[in-house]
Formats: C-alpha cells, structure tokens, sequence
C-alpha cells in the first residue's frame, strides 16, 4: 500500500515527506473509524490534492524538547536544541520553544503533571482510578532541565494507564492519558521572558498494545532548510493510527465504551486563565486556583466528532476556487487544516461538494485544549481579562470557531459558529452538539447585567439567515457557572445564537434547575449569591442562599 506523507502542523514543525509500504495491521472484518487514515490508501494520488479535516493529535505526539531559534517567525534561522533555559548553547539566540509532555504525578507536592485518570460507569458514581502502567517512549530523546519558577514545566513522556474493568471497543482496560505544553520565551538581556501564556493539550484514548520491531519512536532534528523542527517517524508500519508510538510499540486506537464517563486531573505550575475548548460531551469542570498554580478536574462523556477527507484531480476546483485565499489543496500530499478556526470552516465548505457532503469516517474523542493568546483577540474584553477561567465550549462539529462566542451588539446575542458536513458514513444526517460554559460574573460583565436572574433563549440560525429547528437546549446556572446546550440541529454551516435577559421581577432559584425562556409569575424563593473565596494562592467558589467561606478562607 503506497503513500506519499507530508503534513506540516506549525510554522516551526515540519513532517517529512515519507513513501512507506503499509501492511495490514489488524485482522479484523472492519477497522473502527478511530483508526481511520487517508494514508491507507490503495490508489495513486501522486498527483491529486488531498485534505483531512480531524483533530489532530500530532502536537500530542511531538516528543519533548527545548530549541532556540532568532526572528519571530522562526523562518531561515539556524537553531540549536537546549538543555535548559542556562544552556550555553542556546545564550546567544533571541527565543526559545518548547514542547512539554507530562508524566504522571509520583508525589502530592510535584507540578506540571497528571494526577489522575479515571472513569465512572452508568450507575456507579464512585470513580475508578486508572492505574499507571507503561511508558512510551521509554524515555525523553531530548531531555531539557525543567524550571517552573520561570515558566518552563518538565518535559517528559506519555504512558498507558490500565482503568480497572472499563473495557475498550478493541476488549483492553488500556488508556493513554496526554497532555501536551507548547509556549515561548524571548530573550531580555540575560533573561529569559515567557513570550506568552502558552496552549495545552489533553486527551484520552482508549487502546490495544501492539508489540512489533518494525514500529519505531518518533524523532525529532533540526531541519536543514531552516523552517523550525522536523520530526522524522522510521516506523515500517502505520504510525498515525497510535496514540502513541515507541520503539517496537504502538497504542493502537480503538473505541470508548458507550455511556461511561472519562476524566483527567492535571496539577499546572502556572494560572490557567481564559478559555478552553474541546470534544466531550455533558462535560463538567472542577477549576481550582492553588498555591502552585491550578489544578484542573475535567470529566464527561466521549463525543463522535466526523472526519472530512479525501483525494481529488486539481481540476474539479475552478481556478477562482484555487485562488481563493480559504483555499488548501496540495498536490500529492494532504493538507490538514485545524479544526477550529474561520479559515478552516471555509474550507470545509469549499471541498463539500467535491466530497459529496459526507464524512469518510465518525471516530470517538476525549480532548479538551486552552486558547492560545492569539486566539483571544477577537473575545470581549470581559473574558480577555479574567484573572480565571472564563468559560469553555466543546462540540462535535468537524470544524468551530476559534474564540470564545463573540458578542454581537446589534442582536444582543453571543454567536458561536461551526460546519460540518450534512452526513455521516452510514449515510444519515450528521447531528449537533454544542455546550456552553461561561462563568456568571463574566456573562453579566459582558451583559452589564446585576446579580439578579439571568434567563436565556438559544437559537440556531443557517447561512441563509433561517431558523433552524432543533431538538434539545437546555439553560441552567449552578455554581457560578451558566450552561447552556443545544442538540440535535444540523449544518452545514449554523450560528448558534444565545441571548441572555435579565429583568427586575426575574424569579431566584433555590436550587440548580433550568432557566426559563421567559420569567415566571408570581415565584418568591430564596436568593441565591456567588462569592469568592481565598486561602493564599488557592480561590473557590462558594453558591448558596447565605454562602460563607469554607474554615482558612477569607472572601475576597
């Protein structure tokens, strides 16, 4: 099986162009859709263009490593790998990068890293633990000296974890668990600067360990034509459907159980503010500022999000289309646009008719990132500036809009937009879901609202400006959070539209229950209130009718 790999994911990461022939892998009647990839392909497509539109899990795979490099955009310039911020090798670039991996926690006091995975099965609300087993790699090729006091987090590599009875669809209890750090520093004088926040990744996936020589770990060097870091994959098998891959090793994908609940817990040497965004579905999030940073518990159910993909002859797009600037076609190799952003979502929509308006493959996931700062410009300067986590979206859409929703004046509304294509493999129509977490104080801000109620309406409103019908949404506020969830509406291309409405007789709810469209008449229940509550570096939250701070807590 012949196939031409190139995919660049970043300006300064570089995947080399590799003709490999691919043997079988499984035995199996049917592979499931979580080992799909373009590259298994029988046809020649030397010279057609090709496009996959997936969550890319590559900067989850990028092994850990430190370089430098000596103009912003990191084009043309000569680059060295570095030991550590104090490297002497690297004192005399302008910026350095990272990429981060972290490691499971072995003590309660260390940071940047993953304390727990676990799952809660339909009935059972007590948590399983997963059980770290193995690493994979066996170690960091490219170890780099941590330093959290100045923004770099250790770097390490990804594992299995083993999560006790909770079988798999390929019939293991195995789990890879990764979170990824990418960021920047400039240099200021002798200093090293953070250049910004930095992103992270973190993702689930269930697998099988296949044991084989001809798999290979991934390798990273320095690319000769001056464009960033190039990562070389020797493997003689398929490497893109692991999670992970290792010297003779491959955590091969497979499917989540269905109706069973997933969950990670990351310690982070830094605030985690702004905004988050990912695939999980019904998820709930337990946000903690602490004296080392923030601790992060993210839990909810996997979502099947589609996968758009697919090889074509250059000339089934007019030569306008090809000139259009949301256009991505490369000849004899795939273009792999991210799944969140404007410029993704239009080119989805340009490659949907050559694609027959149909997903190739409906794969379940588990990821949850943080915005990048470049990705929070276009947000109300409520959310750019809270000192917390402002909210997060997650959806199954195959591509969404980048920020956090965007707050239009004119219809008073905070507009989210995704795309999709109209059908699954199977043929039926592709059905969406959207949830919104905002955090209360940042709705009124954005709203001017008071402490009073807040109700809310949602709407789903196509290309063309119609209505679109949907089945379920869903408004409620509980501790400090409003959420809001909208299911079962279509595409290709809809905004979900959510208007928020306070009035002076709006009714106060005594418990979490969901909010009107419209306020009741004639309800007198107690008031609840939201207040902030610190002990150090450590902020909680506390919701009630009469809310007071937890013992060693004072309000703030």
């Amino acid at each position: 099986m012949l196939s031409t790999m190139k995919k660049v994911i970043a300006v300064s990461l570089i995947f080399l162009s590799q003709l490999l022939v691919y043997p079988t892998i499984s035995a199996a009647d049917s592979v499931p859709d979580e080992q799909y990839s373009i590259n298994n392909t029988q046809s020649d497509n030397r010279n057609k263009f090709g496009v996959v539109f997936e969550d890319s899990i590559d900067t989850l795979r990028m092994p850990s490593l430190l370089y430098s490099y000596w103009n912003p955009n990191e084009q043309g310039a000569t680059r060295s790998f570095c030991n550590g911020l104090d490297d002497p090798a690297c004192a005399s670039a302008s910026y350095l990068k990272y990429y981060a991996l972290m490691p499971p926690c072995k003590s309660s006091t260390e940071v940047d890293c993953i304390e727990s995975i676990y799952a809660i099965a339909p009935g059972a609300p007590a948590r399983i633990k997963g059980i770290y087993k193995e690493s994979i790699p066996e170690s960091v090729a490219r170890p780099f000296s941590a330093d959290p006091a100045r923004g770099l987090p250790q770097g390490s590599v990804s594992g299995v974890w083993e999560i006790p009875n909770i079988k798999n669809g390929g019939g293991s209890t195995n789990f890879v668990a990764i979170v990824s750090r990418v960021g920047k520093f400039r240099k200021d004088g002798t200093r090293w600067l953070p250049l910004e926040q930095g992103d992270f990744r973190a993702a689930i996936f269930p697998v099988n360990i296949v044991r084989d020589s001809r798999y290979k770990a991934n390798t990273a060097e320095i690319d000769s034509r001056g464009f960033g870091v190039s990562i070389n994959h020797p493997s003689q098998l398929p490497f893109d459907v692991c999670a992970i891959v290792g010297n003779g090793v491959c955590a091969l994908r497979q499917s989540f159980p269905e109706d069973v609940k997933f969950g990670m817990v990351i310690r982070f040497s830094k605030v985690i503010n702004g905004w988050m965004h990912g695939r999980i579905d019904s998820p709930e999030i337990d946000y903690e500022l602490t004296d080392y940073g923030t601790r992060v518990d993210m839990k909810g159910l996997p979502t099947r999000v589609p996968i758009v993909a697919g090889w074509t002859d250059p000339s089934n797009f007019t030569e306008a289309e090809k000139k259009n600037p949301n256009f991505q076609g490369i000849v004899g190799s795939t273009a792999s646009p991210a799944p969140s952003g404007i410029l993704s979502m239009n080119t989805l929509n340009l490659w949907a008719k050559i694609l027959n308006d149909k997903a190739v493959a409906n794969p379940s996931q588990w990821i949850f990132y943080n915005l990048p700062e470049y990705a929070m410009q276009t947000a109300s300067s409520c959310i750019k500036t809270s000192k917390t986590l402002a909210g997060f979206v997650t959806t199954n859409s195959t591509t969404y809009t980048a920020s956090p929703p965007v707050y239009n004046e004119k219809t008073e509304t905070l507009d989210y937009s995704v795309a999709s294509l109209h059908y699954l493999p199977d043929g039926k129509e592709f059905q969406g879901k959207y949830n919104l977490f905002i955090d209360s104080k940042v709705a009124r801000c954005i709203y001017k609202f008071s402490n009073a109620p807040i109700s809310a309406t949602v709407s789903i409103t196509s290309a063309d400006g119609a209505q679109k019908s949907i089945a379920t949404t869903t408004v409620t506020e509980n501790n400090g959070w409003i959420h809001l969830s909208a299911v079962g509406f279509t595409f290709s291309n809809p905004t979900i539209k959510v208007k928020l409405i306070q009035g002076e007789t709006a009714p106060q709810t005594a418990s979490p229950a969901p909010l009107a469209s419209a306020p009741a008449e004639n309800v007198e229940k107690p008031k609840r209130t939201t207040i902030a509550c610190s002990k150090g570096m450590t902020t909680r939250k506390i919701n009630a009718v009469d809310p007071k701070c937890p013992k060693g807590f004072k309000k703030v």
